[in-house]
């Protein structure tokens, strides 16, 4: 008999597959697009069901049996139609809602977040954003980049008008549901490299934090670091689509968290294994709420990139290393005006 202790006994088997199912993911990183050939369509979609059954399914079905009618169950059949839909990989949404949301404009304001251009762009341009430090949340990025509204005068749309932007994030992050049709609705898609390549391709721009999960490890609020030296990809995806690169330093984003265990070896190990399976970091906080600070995303110079179908690996370090001279100019030439509190030397690493 289906009863409420039996679903979560199979959830609890669910999990234990789920599991074993991560080991297959992180071996083939097939969750970040490994060798650039992407997870079989069909597969991918079967992974998302199986996610989305073990995660939600239960409960629906303790509930329905609870009330003595299926609405729950019936309901989460029917989200998994859009939910496998992997729209994240070919653009996303064209109703951007969540640009214009007002909790976006209140967490811009709680941060006071602010953009500043050094450099005009032109609007017939493609680019790739790189925005620095990825922080343990990527406010600067997420909320400075990914909103739209015509009373601010220093929005990226009125900054850069005409550049259509989508921003990158996680795979992972579009197997929660709620949460995915947030970044939907924000212009946000998948960060794999086929998913790039393809949206590329189409005509958009693109900001993503090189850094990743692993520039989130070295988050630390005294001490800014960039995770960048091992980044050749987007360089090279640059090179590729003949996309510019546009180094940009968002000020005062590692301020906001306070981080346990940075020296720590076993709570290290755990979080890297967890960042190599999914793509995303698990940081332990000090505090639960972000502390008010003045962020401040400084725009730097483009660095044109000649259109390449198979650039070299001596090419593509080249790129990276201009890259990085445009970035640590950038954050020097920047650092007394908009730092809050006096740190050491930027470290690229």
């Amino acid at each position: 008999m289906w009863t409420p202790t039996a679903m979560w006994q199979w959830q609890t088997i669910g999990f234990g597959l789920l599991i074993l199912l991560s080991r297959l993911v992180e071996s083939r990183a097939a969750m970040r697009g490994c060798k650039r050939a992407p997870m079989p369509s069909g597969l991918d979609k079967l992974l998302r069901v199986a996610f989305l059954g073990v995660i939600a399914g239960p409960t629906c079905v303790s509930i329905d049996l609870v009330i003595g009618f299926p609405i729950f169950t019936v309901g989460l059949i029917a989200y998994m139609i859009p939910y496998t839909d992997l729209c994240e990989q070919r653009g996303g949404w064209t109703n951007l809602i969540c640009r214009r949301a007002f909790w976006i404009r209140w967490v811009r304001q709680y941060f006071d977040v602010k953009l500043i251009k050094t450099a005009e762009l032109d609007p017939d341009g493609t680019y790739i954003f790189g925005v620095h430090p990825h922080g343990i949340l990527p406010i600067g990025a997420m909320t400075g980049l990914n909103y739209e509204c015509d009373k601010d005068e220093d929005t990226f749309n009125r900054l850069f008008p005409g550049i259509n932007l989508r921003t990158l994030a996680a795979t992972f992050c579009f197997y929660i549901p709620g949460y995915r049709e947030v970044l939907l609705g924000g212009g946000v898609v998948d960060a794999a490299r086929y998913s790039a390549t393809r949206i590329l391709e189409a005509g958009f721009s693109l900001a993503l934090v090189p850094g990743g999960a692993t520039e989130a490890l070295h988050n630390h609020p005294d001490h800014d670091v960039v995770y960048i030296k091992k980044r050749r990809g987007f360089v090279k995806l640059g090179l590729e689509a003949g996309a510019s690169l546009v180094p940009c330093f968002s000020f005062n984003e590692c301020n906001t968290y306070g981080v346990l265990g940075v020296t720590n070896p076993t709570i290290n190990k755990f979080r890297t294994k967890f960042q190599h399976i999914f793509g995303i970091s698990v940081p332990l906080v000090t505090n639960i709420l972000p502390m008010k600070t003045k962020i401040r995303v400084v725009f730097g110079k483009p660095i044109k990139c000649p259109k390449m179908e198979n650039p070299s690996d001596k090419v593509v370090q080249e790129y990276l290393d201009r890259y990085i001279d445009e970035l640590t100019s950038l954050y020097n030439d920047n650092k007394d005006t908009y730092n809050t509190t006096e740190k050491p030397p930027l470290t690229v690493i």
